[in-house]
């Protein structure tokens, strides 16, 4: 995959993210929808949009240590950290969390720039011990921030309703 085709992926999930967002109160984002019998507890609107950007975060902070050293180990996050990141946006105000997103995205943006201009580019990786594999940027970008957005966009979609706003239009 090309840098531009890895920028066009995260414009896309970015504009289904917003779009998904539009015309959704205060109220409705950080309400959470019913409890399903027997499931946990889901997460509000802006308890998905503050893991994603805890998320996207970590991500970029590996794709950065990436390009300062090819084959650089991570240390896997626990798995409380990623409910710790979702628990947040029950406290943040919901425009704080959109402007974290959109500053992180720019943060993802100028790496992958940076990658295009350096040896290995895209192909640079970091080395996870719990996965035993090998990540590079390009796998980072699509599968933990590209893709993981998308998702996140279409749960957002789903919750909506739950949570007294109306469905997304076609």
């Amino acid at each position: 995959m090309t840098p531009e085709e890895l920028k066009q992926g995260l414009e896309a999930a970015r504009q289904r993210l917003l779009r998904a967002l539009a015309g959704v109160t205060e109220e409705q984002f950080k309400r959470r929808p019913p409890v399903a019998s027997g499931d946990e507890e889901p997460w509000s609107i802006a308890e998905v949009l503050s893991h994603l950007l805890a998320s996207e975060r970590l991500w970029c902070a590996r794709i950065a240590l990436a390009l300062d050293k090819d084959g650089s180990a991570v240390t896997p996050s626990p798995p409380e950290a990623h409910a710790a990141g979702a628990r947040a946006g029950r406290s943040v105000p919901v425009p704080q969390i959109i402007h974290g997103l959109l500053a992180s995205r720019r943060e993802a943006d100028l790496l992958i720039d940076r990658a295009a201009t350096m040896e290995g580019g895209l192909a640079r990786a970091v080395w996870h011990s719990r996965l035993e594999a090998r990540l590079t940027i390009e796998w980072m970008l699509q599968e933990k921030v590209i893709d993981h957005e998308q998702e996140h966009g279409a749960q957002i979609e789903s919750l909506r309703p739950l949570v007294g706003a109306p469905a997304v239009s076609a």
